[in-house]
């Protein structure tokens, strides 16, 4: 899946939110998350605002299903999960500093739908361990750093084999063109947050891709795709 991350992006504005899930609709991605974490954190980034409704997160489930695209969130505020499973979440997406939280893991496992596990600040001795305890995941290799030296990108065939998991890939780098490379170490799924066209600050920023600029990419992103074929070299007739 290709999967666009509004996560807090929408800066406590349930319309600007809604604007974004509208335009995501109407491109080639397959999913797309929001993020929700405790009420206490937003004390802490104010200037990003508030967390959306209960009543919203409904009507955007709703929405996008009846679009056929799926809808995960990325979650840390345990007391949302019971709420959002109920009310049609189809996925969903474990924060990196969480990849050790047994209680917010074991809730999630609960609820028997697939569970992204974020990496972005574990060792791979803390991946390994965790690969023999969660069960129905896949982890995101992903560096919380905007370097693109940083981004190891071979990581995703290491950890596939360390763990026999599946292994998909986040974007956190401020060069954007590292998603069309990214596409030849085979992810099983690739994440990318995205902002609206607005001249602002957002809280993920220099990595997230612009909206009006997601249709475009993910549509050259799934044409890529196909040229990694099957691997096996085959005799072509020439026209």
């Amino acid at each position: 899946m290709f999967i666009s991350e509004i996560g807090k992006n929408y800066k406590g504005s349930e319309t600007r939110a809604f604007k974004m899930l509208k335009k995501l609709i109407s491109t080639d991605i397959d999913a797309i998350t929001f993020q929700v974490v405790e009420p206490t954190y937003y004390d802490k980034i104010k200037k990003w605002g508030g967390p959306l409704s209960k009543n919203f997160y409904k009507n955007a489930i709703d929405f996008v299903h009846k679009n056929n695209k799926l809808i995960g969130f990325a979650i840390t505020d345990k007391k949302m999960i019971s709420f959002l499973n109920s009310a049609g979440a189809d996925f969903w997406k474990s924060l990196s500093t969480s990849i050790l939280d047994d209680a917010l893991l074991s809730k999630l496992q609960k609820t028997n739908k697939p569970i992204f596990v974020s990496t972005g600040i574990s060792s791979e001795k803390e991946i390994i361990k965790m690969s023999k305890k969660l069960k129905n995941i896949k982890f995101i290799h992903t560096q919380l750093s905007r370097k693109i030296e940083d981004t190891n990108l071979k990581a995703i065939d290491r950890l596939r084999r360390l763990t026999n998991k599946k292994i998909a890939f986040g974007l956190h780098c401020s060069e954007h063109n590292i998603l069309y490379l990214s596409v030849a170490f085979e992810p099983s799924d690739i994440f990318f947050y995205v902002k609206d066209n607005s001249q602002e600050k957002f809280p993920d920023d220099e990595h997230a891709i612009i909206i009006d600029n997601v249709d475009n990419l993910v549509k050259t992103l799934k044409k890529l795709k196909k040229s990694l074929g099957s691997g096996i070299k085959e005799k072509l007739t020439t026209d």
